[in-house]
């Protein structure tokens, strides 16, 4: 039975790129500090980790841009629902202020009513 690849989504090629990275920076710390190990060794590791920076920049780079529509849909998107929100608290503001000034109104004219006998 053939087992079917996900296609990694971009956190995970991010993170799989940072991890590498990571450890391409401990080999390569390892062996500069390492007496044992040659000129050639620390360049290759050098040359390794510069690789692995390099492919991380571009992913991060890749996937800025290929979700910046979505992220400007997604701040679209919630900049209208937040004034949709504050368009309609401020209306229900307004209309209470209005009923209080009407109820006012009515408690006033109540107030000075004549009385008949």
């Amino acid at each position: 039975m053939a087992t079917r690849m996900t296609p990694k989504n971009d956190c995970d090629i991010l993170l799989g790129n940072a991890e590498n990275m990571l450890n391409d920076l401990g080999k390569c710390l390892d062996t500069a500090f390492d007496k044992n190990k040659t000129k050639m060794n620390v360049v290759g590791s050098i040359f390794s980790l510069g690789k692995s920076l390099t492919k991380l920049t571009f992913n991060a780079g890749y996937c800025a841009v290929k979700n910046a529509p979505k992220a400007v849909v997604a701040v679209a998107s919630a900049k209208r629902e937040l004034v949709n929100a504050l368009e309609d608290e401020y209306n229900q503001y307004q209309k209470q202020l209005k009923e209080d000034a009407l109820n006012e109104k009515i408690k006033q004219l109540q107030l000075k009513k004549p009385t008949r006998v």
